[in-house]
């Protein structure tokens, strides 16, 4: 399997390109992409996913709109595309309070999560919010 600069490594090991999170955004009106985060674990891998700077593909989670604060999150469109894919290829590390498998889980699940609610499925393909059940 050839892994290409934009794309977006799933659970499933699928390659979901940033074009299909891009097409689900806009489909889904989701700009920008809000969630509230109750899980430490899930703040852990996010921390860990924005805290890189600019990563080996030249890209970063720093938007002057993006907003990551008290439970709370706000990121543009790209942004969300790049915390997707560092959420799939990351090497996390253990915290003062969890261990880094621990980590990796929350941001696979929460990963899964964004993606479910974008309409795109386990085989990355964007087949919309009432295809999925959500509507």
């Amino acid at each position: 399997m050839t892994i290409q600069l934009n794309n977006i490594c799933n659970s499933q090991l699928v390659q979901v390109n940033y074009s299909t999170v891009l097409r689900a955004i806009e489909l889904t009106d989701s700009t920008p992409f809000t969630m509230t985060i109750r899980s430490p674990l899930e703040w852990a891998a996010i921390a860990q996913c924005v805290n890189q700077g600019i990563d080996s593909h030249l890209e970063a989670v720093c938007e002057p709109q993006d907003v990551f604060n008290n439970g709370h999150c706000s990121v543009t469109p790209h942004s969300l595309c790049v915390l997707l894919r560092r959420m799939g290829d990351t090497e996390f590390r253990d915290t003062d309070g969890h261990n880094a498998d621990e980590i990796r889980d929350a941001a696979m699940s929460l990963q899964s999560s964004i993606f479910t609610l974008l309409g795109i499925n386990e085989y990355g393909e964007c087949i919309g919010r009432e295809a999925m059940g959500l509507e």
